[in-house]
């Protein structure tokens, strides 16, 4: 197994992977740490997915865990990166059995690891989970979704001001892919600014819901990167921009709640040889951690909303390496985060020999 992790090409000197079988329920989870820093917990959220194998989850793992190190540098924060998934089918398992299987599993970890809400999870799964274990984050102030989808919001507008030196949205036309609690608040943020919005989502619940609401138009999931639009703005799954679909994107900025949105580091080099700002997904989507360090620091909710207004700094930071260096803004914030994360490493004790 050592060789299998050592070797993987997600693997970025990962601290720690665990993993778990309930034979009870059939779950099947994977955690990895990517850092741990200053005695703190390493953070980041749950995942429910049916992977179609354990070698995908074991990819997603790693490159999640990794991105959640950078989002929390990249915010300010000095929490280590780590990420759980479950790999099981959410259509047939015995939810309430499961999710205290997985809350026996995160407990078993003893507080190494701070986890909570993410993609196919709800607030009631981790209310079960915490029947069995402490380790959670993002119960109480702000709710993380909330959170994430203002601070889309001010990345967007970041965006807007260095690609078209305004942040007034007004007849800005963007593309939403996903229209779940963070793309759903995105689009009536971006209402509020006047802007245009097209949007994708594959529940049809979800769909209609939004319908109703905006009275946007809506397309099919699998065109939605290739609108004509100023602004696309992926907040689903991740890898939606690969071989296939970049030379599709007819926006000039992409800005998403969505993790990895890149399949490849190529292809943030390739946006940017096509002249698309790309805005590095784990500086947009990092609200949702940004509410999960409030409840752990038990701060106010006006901390939280000033993190939050921080991220447009940042982002110009990024956007003027990548412009004085002429690389990839992908690449940009990859050598901020890295110099960041190269710095808590070197503060860490070495232990005795």
């Amino acid at each position: 197994m050592n060789s299998v992790l050592f070797d993987h090409p997600e693997f970025d000197n990962h601290v720690n992977v665990y993993m778990h079988f309930d034979e009870a329920t059939g779950l099947k989870a994977i955690t990895a740490v990517h850092r741990a820093w200053n005695g703190k917990p390493a953070v980041g959220g749950c995942r429910l997915r049916n992977y179609a194998s354990a070698q995908e989850a074991f990819t997603d793992v790693l490159r999640l865990s990794r991105g959640m190190t950078y989002k929390s540098v990249l915010a300010g924060l000095d929490y280590g990166g780590s990420k759980s998934v479950m790999i099981a089918n959410p259509d047939t398992l015995d939810r309430r059995a499961t999710f205290l299987a997985m809350g026996d599993f995160v407990e078993s970890l003893g507080g190494k690891v701070k986890t909570g809400v993410d993609v196919g999870l709800s607030a009631a799964d981790v209310e079960v989970m915490a029947e069995r274990t402490s380790h959670l984050g993002g119960r109480a102030g702000l709710a993380p979704d909330l959170v994430t989808a203002y601070g889309v919001l001010t990345s967007i507008l970041a965006a807007a001001r260095h690609r078209y030196g305004s942040e007034d949205l007004s007849g800005r036309r963007v593309a939403v892919q996903g229209l779940g609690k963070v793309g759903f608040k995105l689009v009536e943020l971006l209402r509020e600014r006047g802007a245009e919005v097209v949007a994708a989502e594959v529940q049809a619940s979800s769909v209609e819901r939004a319908r109703d609401t905006f009275g946007i138009d809506i397309v099919d999931p699998t065109v939605i990167h290739a609108q004509p639009v100023d602004i696309y703005s992926p907040c689903a799954l991740g890898m939606v921009i690969n071989d296939d679909s970049i030379g599709q994107i007819q926006a000039s900025i992409v800005a998403g709640a969505a993790n990895n949105q890149l399949t490849q580091p190529n292809h943030g080099i390739e946006l940017a040889r096509r002249g698309v700002l790309y805005v590095p997904d784990y500086i947009v989507n990092c609200g949702g951690l940004l509410a999960v360090a409030g409840d752990l620091e038990k701060s106010d909710d006006a901390w939280v909303w000033r993190k939050v207004d921080e991220i447009a700094a940042t982002l110009d930071q990024v956007f003027t390496l990548a412009d004085e260096r002429e690389i990839a803004t992908s690449h940009a914030a990859d050598l901020i985060g890295a110099e960041r994360i190269a710095g808590f490493d070197a503060c860490q004790p070495r232990a005795a020999a």
